[in-house]
């Protein structure tokens, strides 16, 4: 009888239990379970997203590759770059879909449509490592635009992989400036660095001697 009554006060003792606490228990296994599926979800969602944007660079680079580039083409590019700066503006692939957006642009000669892409990327993803070869475009842009002191004030002395680029286009723009001597040792500088990364330096060899003294 008393291992009876133990018994029967055990299962009081845990339907008391499931009273005081059954209802919280759930309602904490419910949780963890939605989040499960939530984070599960959430993660099958951005990898959907990556592989949709990815499947639009890839034709729009396949597009791109065409030799010669048609008319074709270029519609095909702009509406896969424009598909991918509107709908997946946050990642990588929108900055190199402005970039070529810009370059179309530029190829066309409409170089205010080039400002707009180039900008584009500037202000969305101020962050991005992109940032430094924009700036560069931009001011090639604007030089072309005739901005040039906009166009200068982009391609100041960074030590980064881009410096030999950087101070070529600051050499272009000092050069269409009148400034041939400030050229000249832009010029001079970018060779330095080029040949530095071993790279080739015969269009800055041919540029210092034009303006050879």
């Amino acid at each position: 009888m008393a291992e009876m009554r133990t018994e029967e006060e055990q299962v009081e003792a845990i339907k008391r239990w499931w009273n005081e606490n059954g209802k919280s228990l759930l309602a904490g296994i419910a949780i963890a379970i939605l989040g499960v599926v939530g984070w599960n979800y959430y993660q099958d969602q951005q990898r959907q997203t990556a592989e949709t944007a990815s499947a639009y660079f890839q034709r729009l680079l396949g597009n791109a590759s065409a030799s010669p580039l048609g008319d074709a083409e270029r519609a095909a590019i702009t509406q896969d770059a424009n598909m991918l700066k509107d709908q997946f503006s946050g990642g990588a692939y929108a900055e190199y879909a402005a970039l070529m957006l810009a370059k179309l642009a530029v190829e066309k000669n409409d170089l205010e449509q080039a400002e707009s892409e180039l900008r584009w990327l500037l202000s969305n993803s101020p962050d991005s490592p992109l940032v430094a070869l924009t700036n560069i475009r931009l001011a090639q842009v604007l030089q072309g635009q005739g901005k040039l002191s906009e166009a200068l004030a982009l391609v100041q002395d960074s030590d980064d992989e881009w410096q030999s680029r950087r101070l070529e286009v600051k050499g272009d723009i000092l050069f269409a400036q009148g400034d041939n001597s400030a050229a000249r040792d832009a010029y001079a500088s970018a060779k330095d660095v080029a040949a530095g990364q071993g790279a080739n330096t015969a269009l800055l060899d041919l540029k210092l001697d034009n303006l050879a003294e």
